[in-house]
């Protein structure tokens, strides 16, 4: 095995101090997609260009594929200078109440009062110290090997049911290779007793027979029984295999539905529609949980 068969959907956390000013809480979790999609989120908002980045960067080199969503939550333990009190403002304010006119009274001006004045109240744009910004890394890195774990996990629990759908598309494959023969013989009977009373008409014999073998031949599924056999081959090396699979078997699972359809499209023997649509509805299964696979 080259590497462990994984799901797209999980979920991992970590928090923890990254300075005696800081706590920082990291939920990292993951649902399908095409793609790799990542969406990251500081709370409270902040700008943090260089983190962002570098987080950004890992998030792409481990998690290969899913919609992905970050979210850093800061918690300070030390709130020194994260505010600022304007009183510039509030003394320009000043300046302007002493203009009043005397027959306006007001109450004296408060703090409360203060603080809603625009300008007053400046909360400083935070910024993270290096060693911060390495502590974030590290518990996103926990958080990433949570998620790594879990989605390995998920992946585990559904290997049981991806096996049973190819044991029941082996067994489709098996019945096209005992029943293929006597589906086409049958098909020659009965065309040649069809056509029997055309050849009383005037109708050449060989000439008869000669289209009833070719409409026989047309209804031969050796190649879609071969075809499906080699995919599903492919299909359990590649679960054996692990890794970034799930595109791969997406694709095999679609082939193998294009391989049915066309086997049915040949051959419309009472019964052989039944061993159709139960095959049909495996490899549909088959490809609905494929979707869930990195």
């Amino acid at each position: 095995m080259t590497g462990k068969l994984a799901s797209m959907t999980g979920f991992g956390e970590a928090q923890g101090f990254v300075s005696p000013r800081l706590a920082v809480r990291v939920r990292l979790w993951s649902v399908n997609s095409k793609g790799l999609e990542i969406s990251l989120r500081f709370v409270p908002r902040g700008d943090f260009p260089e983190l962002e980045l570098a987080l950004r960067h890992r998030l792409g080199e481990r998690v290969q594929r899913g919609r992905v969503v970050l979210v850093v939550e800061l918690k300070r333990t030390d709130f020194h200078g994260l505010f600022r009190l304007n009183w510039n403002v509030a003394e320009a304010l000043v300046h302007q109440l002493a203009d009043k006119p005397e027959s306006v009274t007001l109450a004296p001006l408060q703090l409360g009062e203060l603080m809603n004045v625009p300008g007053f109240l400046e909360q400083l744009e935070e910024e993270l110290a290096p060693e911060e910004r390495q502590g974030v890394m590290g518990l996103v890195e926990g958080a990433l090997a949570e998620l790594e774990a879990r989605r390995a996990e998920e992946a585990r629990l559904l290997l049981p049911a991806l096996l049973a759908e190819l044991e029941r598309l082996e067994a489709f494959v098996a019945s096209l290779a005992r029943e293929g023969e006597q589906v086409r013989a049958a098909i020659l009977r009965r065309l040649r007793e069809r056509l029997a009373t055309l050849i009383q008409g005037g109708v050449e014999e060989g000439r008869v027979v000669q289209e009833a073998a070719l409409l026989a031949e047309r209804c031969d599924v050796a190649e879609e029984q071969a075809r499906l056999a080699a995919h599903l081959e492919h299909f359990r090396r590649l679960l054996q295999e692990g890794g970034a699979v799930g595109r791969k078997l997406d694709f095999l699972a679609q082939e193998m539905l294009r391989e049915i359809n066309t086997a049915a499209a040949k051959v419309r023997e009472v019964g052989f529609g039944m061993w159709v649509v139960e095959a049909k509805a495996a490899a549909e299964r088959l490809r609905e949980q494929c979707a869930n696979l990195l």
